[in-house]
């Protein structure tokens, strides 16, 4: 069984990582080569991400802000996750009105143990998983011959196209809210470091210019 501990990415700016992070182990099996590329490729990046996310939002600015990019990254992994769900009744109800055989077998299944860092990085690992049973849907309708060679690579290649793109999208995101939070960490230090100064001058002990003495004649 392969353990997979959390990895920050290289690509993506993060505050703190020294910080000692709470995590859950998740065990998965992943059966296609598909999910097993879509994780290898976008677990760790996206992971990191929504990590990221969770540490640095309420930081950034008020609580609407945060809640607004936090119903932002919501809405796209719940839009993901329902649409491979969709297609995978679809392809369900294709396989039965063909009397396909729906349970196959993978002769090189992972099962996987992965750090979870942030609860939305559970939820990007439920899509990856509910991939795998979309692929698997798709290899049964393949070996059955109801769909070609073609349409099976596109639709293979479409949806792991897609799963990537929103783990792009939540990197992406991730990297604006670090950035902006750096800034304004920075902004509030060179703030303090000026209000100090003020402070320590005004503080100051005020030494009086001697008078210079005026010759009588």
């Amino acid at each position: 069984m392969a353990q997979r501990q959390y990895t920050p990415s290289a690509h993506i700016p993060t505050i703190r990582q020294s910080n000692s992070r709470p995590f859950i182990t998740q065990k998965a099996v992943l059966n296609s080569l598909h999910a097993q590329q879509i994780f290898e490729r976008g677990f760790d990046m996206c992971a990191n991400a929504l990590f990221s996310l969770t540490v640095v939002l309420r930081f950034i600015g008020t609580e609407d802000q945060a809640q607004g990019v936090e119903a932002m990254v919501d809405d796209l992994l719940d839009k993901t996750l329902d649409e491979i769900r969709q297609e995978s009744i679809r392809l369900q109800e294709l396989s039965e009105a063909n009397g396909c055989e729906t349970t196959i077998g993978y002769t090189n299944a992972r099962t996987i143990e992965i750090q979870i860092t942030s609860p939305r990085s559970i939820r990007f690992l439920a899509i990856i998983r509910e991939f795998d049973s979309l692929i698997a849907r798709m290899d049964a309708l393949w070996l059955a011959c109801v769909i070609d060679d073609t349409n099976y690579a596109l639709g293979a290649y479409q949806w792991k196209r897609k799963i990537l793109r929103l783990a792009g999208q939540i990197r992406n995101i991730a990297t604006r809210a670090v950035l902006a939070a750096r800034k304004k960490e920075s902004t509030e230090i060179a703030t303090e470091a000026k209000e100090s100064a003020v402070v320590n001058e005004m503080a100051a002990p005020v030494t009086e210019t001697p008078a210079i003495p005026i010759s009588v004649v």
